[in-house]
Parts: C-alpha cells; structure tokens; sequence
C-alpha cells in the first residue's frame, strides 16, 4: 500500500497564514516555551530510539508500589527499574516493565509531535530528523504489536482503545506538521502501515457518553481528514457534538467529575481545533459549553488548589501543574469570556510563592493523567499546544478566588469565607454514570490545607481496594440497612445568600428504595450547621458517616463489629478496630482534633437514641488508615444535626427538636428547621432571614433493584414469557432425550446474535455457539447448557487474577447464571472442575438467597455439557427472569475472548462486563 496516500499539505490544525503568525510569536513573545521545548527534546537528539517489542500490559502489580501502593515514577530513560516517589524502592520485574511500556508509548509518540513541531516553527532539521525517525519505527512495528487480551476496546500499542487514541493523536499530528513544513515523504508511510489500521480498529469501539470515547472521536476526525475522508471526518464531529450534547452541562463541567473533566476536555480541544481548521460549523450553544469547560474546574478548587476528588477523581491532585496552566491558556487564547476565573487561576499557578522545581514536562507520558507535585511555574513551562495557540502576551494580575458558588450541572454547593480559606461543600446532584460513587448529599469541609470532611476520591482501578473507595461507607453520606445508596442522582430544593449567610438544602428520592434524605448546610462567619432528616416507608437502619479523625468527648466506646452489607462495595469488609458507644436521645457528642494549626470542633445531635460507632478504613493510599465515626439510628424517620465552629471564640450550642441556637461572645443566632424553610434569627432589626426549601412534587416510592417481571409483561413492557410444563426428566441430559421429550424444554441457540465480543468478532473468533435449555421439574428449574468448545479452558479453584480485581473464574469457560423469582433470586458463576463431573458454584452478592444449583457436567463430541438444577417452588413461582451466560475462552490468552448471552448481545462488548449483569434484561418465563 505503500504511496497510495498521497496529496498535498493538509495543515490539520492551522493554515499556512496562521503557521506564519506562529512562526513570529515562537521566535518573539514565546521563544523561552519554544527554547525550553527544545531543550527538552536535546538530550533524546543524540541517542537512540528504543521501541518495546511487547505490548502494555495491565496488571495489579504493575506500576505500583508494593510496598503502599503508590503510583512509581515515569522515566522514559528506565525500562527495567522503577521507582517509588515516596518510599524510594526500586521496582523490577516484567508486570513493572509491562506497565511501563504504556506511558513510554504515548511520551515517545508526543516528542515525535514535539520535534514535528519544533522544525514546523523554526526550521531546525535536527528536529525534523528525529520526528521521522519516531514515526518510521513505529511504521515498521505498528501491525506487529498483537491486537489481543485488551481490558477497555481492541489495541495494538496498549490494552485500552483509548490510548491508542492518544498515541495516534500524536503520530497523525506529528506527520501531518512535517509534511506541512516541507518534509512530504513521511506522510504516504505513517498513513499505509500506521493511520489506516489504526482508526479502523478505533473505530470498531464506541464508548458512547465516556470521556473515553471523545479521545476516539478526536483521534478518528484527524485520522479520516489525514487520509483525505473529510465526509467521515464530519460524521465523527457530528458524533462529538452528540458527546457534548449529553455530557457537559451550560457551565462547561464535564458529568464523570473534576478528574475526568480535564481529561474530557483536553480531547474536545482537538476535536474542536481540527472542526474549525476544517471550517467546520459547531452548534453555537454546544461550542460555548465546550469554551466555559476552561474556567470550570477552577471554580471548585479547595483552599490548598486541588480539586476535590469527587467521584472517580485522583485524590489531592495539585491545579498547579504545567498542563491545567496551558489550558488556561489555551482558553485565553481562543478569547473565551468568564468571571474572571481564568484570570485568579493563572494568578495563581504563576505566583511566586512556591519553589521552583521540575514541572516533570519532560517526562509527561502524553495527555494520560499522571499528577505531579507543585511548583512554581511560568509560559515556559507550557506544552506544544500553547506554542501554536496561546496568545502572544497574557496580562496575570492577583485576583480574589471565586466565592461560594453552584455548580448547577454537576449538583455540588461550595460555601466559601475568609477569603476561600474555608470551603464548605454539599456534594448533591449529578450521579456521575460509570465513573461516579454512591455518595449523593456527601459533605466536604476543608480548612486551609486541612482536610476535616474529606472525600477520598478513587484507588487503583485494579486493587481491591478500589471497592472501599466506591462505597457510601467511605463517604459523608448517608446510607440505610448496610447497603451502599442506589445509584440516583439528588435534586436541590433551596440555595441562597442573605445577611453573610448561605443556605444550600437538596434532597434524594429513594437513596435506598422507600427513603427519602434531605441534607441541609447553613453558613454563617464563625460556623456551619449541617442538617439531615429522613423518612422511611418501612423500619430501617439510617447511618452517617462522619470522616472525622478525631476523638470523641463525653462518650465511653467498647469493642463492636460494624456489620452492614457484605456486597464488594457495601465497603464493611474494609473496616478494623472498630467500637461503639450508645448514646441517648438529645445528648450532644463533642469531636474535637488538631492538624495543620487548627482545632475544630463538632457537636452531633440526634433527635432519637443512637449508636456512635469508631473505626478505622482505608486512606490514601490504601495502605494508610484513617479513623471515622458512624452515627446509627433505627425507625421510620429521624433526624441528625451538627454545628461546626469555624473560630476557636467562646461559643456555647443549645439543641432542640426544632432548630439550634448558638451563643457567640458578641451574637446569638437562633436556627428554626421547618418543613419548608429554614429561618435565622441573627437579633438584627430588620428581622429573620428566611430560606426556602421546596418539597418536590414525587413521593417516596419502593422500587426494586430486579425487575418487576410480572408487572411489566402485564404493561407490555418486554415480551410475554416463555412457558414451562413441568416434566418428570429433567434429571436427564437435554442431548440424550428423545424429540418428543425435549419438546417440553426452552430451547435457546446462542450464535453471532448472542455474541458480546472483545477484539476478534464472531466469525474471527471461530463461530462460537452454545445452546441453553430450560425445564421446570416439581422441584425446581433445571438448566442445561452445551458450549461447542472443543479445547475448554476450565479455571482451577486456586487460581488468582494478576490482572484486575475480577475473579479469575470468568476468564475461562463456565456458564453465569441470573435468577429473579418472586421477591427473592440468585446468582452464580458456575465453573466445570477436573475431572469430571464436578462443578463448583461461585454466589454473586445481591441477588437474593435462592441456594446455589447442584451442577455436573461432561465432556461430548465438540465440547462440553453443563446442568445446573435450582431448588425453587416452580408451582408459586409465578413469572421469574433467567438469564444464562456462557464464556468463550482460547487457550494462551490472559482474558477471556468473548461471552454468549441468552437474552441477546448483539453489538455489544465484553470489556469490564466480569460477573455483572443487568437485571432487566432476563428472559421471563412462566411454569404452566
């Protein structure tokens, strides 16, 4: 294929008058960020280039500490030792070898644009030499690198399809600017063996409303206008506008949370870059979502310029980083208009009050997020972006922070005093999909670099300990009968500022199925108050955590399990030393600590007799503990109350079934919570300040996490159920019954209609099938499952997974199995074990407590025989949901190939599924 691309200079991203602008500005106001990006690229000029052999690879170990867990070092100049930034180890081994593989591609793909760049501005060939000596290697290696046993979408360079976005990002670019500048005979090589393979295997995977997937869209609109497809181009933009549509609400904040706001938007930018140097016309109303998106992360920073790790966010990750500066650039630069955030922002990140130190740019692995520590920073220490973008001069003048705010779209409140120094927030609104936690109405509350209520953000999405971090538990949440929240969304019932205080309420309809939570935070100068009441239809356990390290005063603790849920992300199993002490109704408890020059204090009141409990979890990392409380009640509704002093002044708290009343040396302030307001008697003439809290129109309402089979096959909902007489042989194989016998069964062949792939299709993957059949017995259903496999690959019980925190059974052959009757249900991971018949019945948690199936199984001509019989009354049963799941597995690869699924997976795949599945897709069957 060699030649068949070629044309004439395309210039993605400027026009050849806009490249003779940029050539001026890196010559004039910006040659020190182009002098330092040369010199960056300088010490790489002389040597040579090393390229992997192998692919990256995910792994549990891989990349971290094994010691505590955190994050290693990136060196690009270090394949085989790796070190720990915090306790200095050196790390060896392939899994660290394998990991590092992954940010060495996309670095050494980015210094190929950065040296493309360079000669593209300055002329310097050296630089140009370099480029294509980066871009003709991987043209040589790039289809050899195997497209197999990937995690998130096909990859050849990575294991997610994401990165290969990245990195294809870079190679295109990189290519498309030296060809640009006159170097035109790289262009036909890198669009045959590199570009053209590549987005055709991007293109495969559709992530849909993932910030995932914006760096696809990004990475296909520059591959198809570098192949000359412009009409595929527009589509892809069509699609990203689709993207932003969905995802990014009128204040530009992308809905996965802060981390992945910045990752989101810095892949818009190059969608919205190459849009326009192809003069594509971006829906207006869209390109000012995408423009507000620079200010947006700023606007919640805490008082120490992080952000707050809400959601799947890296935790304490520094604002002040090289990066987040040229996106404020890059927003200045393209004239967007806000209330000065940018400004405050850049005032801040180029403040000399901090040391100078490396900004770790030279060792950026591309645009994946690695945080580095702060320093002082200046345009110098911007990236190849600002050198084509950012404007010529900015003017950075000290600016006061922004003040308290809603972040409407997302749902988050942040009350601020002392001049941003105090940040109080109520995290209340947008759930946050795949990315997001079950924390709704989850308090924050910092104090310079003190963290009093913090929210620990994300682990390792490959260590256990990634399920504590997703739990309620490890939140300021509330959360009924041990159970982590459903994943809902709140909704805000009053915000206001009157007479120097705010006022932040908002509610969650069922944050558990019949409950209903309302969170109130009031402000003033010298303290918060912070309100949550409940109402149930039923009795439940309400609790709330408070994520306090401090001790508690007046109380006397003895030791006590915290039991709760035992689900991976209930978070209990992560609990130790845990304690507990009864207190009686009306009893005030006093926390009180010290940390960082500060003392704060709180005093937590419940209108009902409790049980505080302390103990300790999982900080960050993981391997750190902290201590938190848990405020347990018991009933139908109740609600608990806490003041928080935000000065060490004399002040005394009085508590009353209707408000609070809190004596300063110079004030009294008197609180009244009623139903819909919440009024505040500060003893000024001009008489109380009066908040409104709107009740929402919907009634708490029970629903279920399975389906209610019966009630949606009567609304027709889904289709009307299979039926089932019961029969007297179902203990025989379905494959040795006669035809008359077998036509009392369910029959299911499952083929390329039922297939949920990973890399290869269906054809590619060899065609795999199964067939499924079902019968009711008097003693229960009977499931019967062929798998045309004819070298099955059977998961020994004492396997493990040194690759992510699935259990290692479902990365082999076995069969899933879902079961929804009546108000109960079961699931099971169902495993053939050697030799024959043995099976062993791994329970998923939170279907119900139907006992696991008896199963055997037996090897016959092309494969294997499964049966599983379940014990359940099939004469009451009524309508009940199955669903049965079969995997496909290949001898020699680490993750499994490809699943069957009885209900149907056309299109759909495999990737991150493990042991999950959807309720509401089981097949509804009736026993006549």
């Amino acid at each position: 294929m060699a030649g068949e691309y070629a044309w004439p200079a395309l210039m993605l991203l400027l026009t050849a008058d806009q490249l003779t602008e940029r050539r001026a500005i890196a010559r004039g106001p910006l040659s020190a960020l182009a002098d330092s990006l040369a010199a960056d690229l300088e010490p790489l000029l002389s040597r040579d280039i090393h390229f992997p052999t192998a692919k990256a690879l995910l792994s549990r170990v891989g990349g971290r500490c094994e010691t505590d867990g955190t994050d290693l070092e990136f060196d690009p100049r270090s394949p085989h030792a790796h070190r720990c930034p915090r306790c200095a180890r050196m790390h060896t081994g392939e899994w660290h070898d394998r990991w590092w593989i992954y940010p060495y591609q996309l670095w050494l793909a980015e210094r190929a644009l950065h040296g493309a760049t360079l000669f593209a501005l300055r002329g310097d060939e050296r630089h140009a030499v370099f480029s294509r000596s980066i871009l003709l290697g991987y043209a040589d290696r790039y289809l050899d690198y195997p497209n197999r046993d990937n995690v998130l979408g096909p990859s050849r360079v990575f294991f997610s399809t994401y990165l290969e976005s990245l990195w294809l990002l870079s190679v295109t670019l990189a290519a498309d600017l030296l060809d640009t500048a006159g170097d035109s005979a790289i262009a036909g090589v890198v669009a045959d063996r590199i570009v053209h393979p590549a987005v055709e295997l991007i293109e495969e995977y559709d992530e849909g409303l993932s910030n995932r997937q914006v760096w696809n869209a990004a990475a296909i609109v520059a591959a198809r206008r570098f192949l000359g497809d412009p009409a595929r181009a527009t589509a892809t933009l069509g699609g990203l506008e689709g993207i932003v549509a969905s995802t990014v609400g009128d204040d530009g904040t992308w809905y996965e949370g802060d981390n992945y706001h910045q990752f989101a938007h810095r892949g818009l930018w190059y969608g919205v870059a190459l849009g326009e140097a192809m003069a594509y016309e971006f829906d207006p109303e869209l390109l000012g979502r995408f423009d507000a998106g620079f200010a947006a992360p700023f606007r919640t920073a805490l008082p120490d310029f992080t952000y707050p790790a809400r959601k799947d966010s890296r935790y304490a990750a520094s604002l002040r980083q090289w990066r987040f500066a040229e996106s404020c650039e890059l927003g200045v630069g393209r004239g967007v208009a806000d209330d000065g955030t940018l400004a405050w922002a850049l005032s801040e990140m180029y403040a000399d009050d901090i040391a100078a130190g490396d900004t770790g740019r030279a060792r950026a692995s591309g645009e994946a997020e690695r945080h580095a520590a702060p320093v002082r920073l200046s345009r110098a220490d911007l990236g190849w972006k600002a050198l084509l973008f950012a404007a010529a001069d900015v003017s950075v003048e000290p600016t006061e922070p922004p003040g308290s705010i809603t972040v409407a779209s997302q749902g988050y409140t942040i009350h601020r005093r002392d001049g941003g120094s105090v940040y109080v927030a109520l995290d209340w609104g947008e759930s946050g999909g795949g990315h997001g936690h079950p924390d709704r109405l989850n308090l924050l509350f910092s104090h310079g670099a003190a963290r009093w209520l913090d929210d620990l953000g994300t682990g390792s999405y490959v260590d256990p300990s990634l399920h504590w971090f997703r739990s309620t538990l490890a939140h300021n949440a509330p959360l009924v009968d041990g159970r982590s929240q459903l994943r809902v969304s709140g909704e805000l019932l009053g915000e206001g500022s009157l007479q120097g205080i705010d006022f932040v309420s908002a509610a969650v309809i069922d944050l558990a199925p019949g409950v209903r939570v309302e969170r109130t935070v009031v402000t003033a100068a010298d303290y918060f108050i912070d309100e949550v009441r409940w109402w149930a239809d039923r009795e439940v356990r309400f609790e709330l955590p408070i994520h306090f390290a401090g001790d508690a005063e007046g109380i006397s603790f003895a030791p006590r399990t915290l039991d709760g849920g035992a689900g991976d992300e209930d978070g209990f199993a992560f609990v130790s030393a845990s304690e507990s002490a009864t207190v009686a109704a009306g009893t005030p408890v006093l926390l009180r600590a010290v940390r960082h020059g500060h003392a704060p204090r709180a005093l937590v009141w419940v209108d009902q007799a409790s049980t505080f409990f302390r103990a300790t979890g999982p900080g960050q990392p993981a391997t750190d503990t902290r201590r938190f409380y848990v405020v347990r009640c018991e009933g139908r509704r109740g609600v608990i109350r806490t003041l928080w002093p935000l000065k060490s002044s004399p002040w005394t708290v009085e508590f009353s079934a209707v408000g609070v009343a809190v004596r300063m040396s110079d004030a009294l302030h008197r609180h009244r919570s009623y139903d819909a307001d919440w009024e505040v008697d500060t003893g000024v003439a001009t008489g109380p300040v009066q908040f409104s809290r709107a009740r929402p129109v919907v009634e708490v309402r029970v629903e279920s996490e399975r389906a209610d089979l019966e009630l949606a096959v009567a609304q027709g909902q889904i289709v009307p159920p299979q039926e089932l007489p019961v029969v007297d042989h179902g203990a025989a194989w379905f494959s040795d019954l006669t035809d008359d016998q077998r036509a009392d069964w369910s029959v299911f062949a499952l083929g390329e209609q039922q297939y949920r792939r990973t890399e290869q299709n269906w054809e590619s993957a060899g065609e795999p099938s199964a067939r499924v059949a079902v019968c009711a017995t008097e003693s229960g259903l009977v499931v019967d499952v062929f798998a045309n496999a004819p070298m099955p690959v059977f998961v020994p019980a004492d396997a493990t997974n040194p690759f992510d925190n699935e259990s290692p059974d479902i990365n082999g052959h076995g069969m899933q199995l879902y079961l929804a009757a009546g108000d109960d249900g079961g699931a099971w991971v169902l495993v053939p074990e050697l030799p024959a018949p043995s099976v062993r019945a791994r329970v998923l948690a939170g279907w119900g407590s139907v006992p696991a199936p008896r199963a055997t199984w037996r090897r016959v001509h092309g494969g294997f025989e499964m049966r599983a019989a379940i014990a359940i009354d099939t004469a009451a049963a009524g309508i009940f949901g199955l669903d049965v799941i079969v995997n496909d597995a290949e001898p020699g690869r680490t993750r499994r190939r490809g699943q069957l699924v009885m209900s149907g997976a056309e299109g759909e795949f495999a990737y991150l599924q493990g042991d999950r599945h959807d309720p509401g897709r089981l097949v509804p069957f009736l026993v006549v």
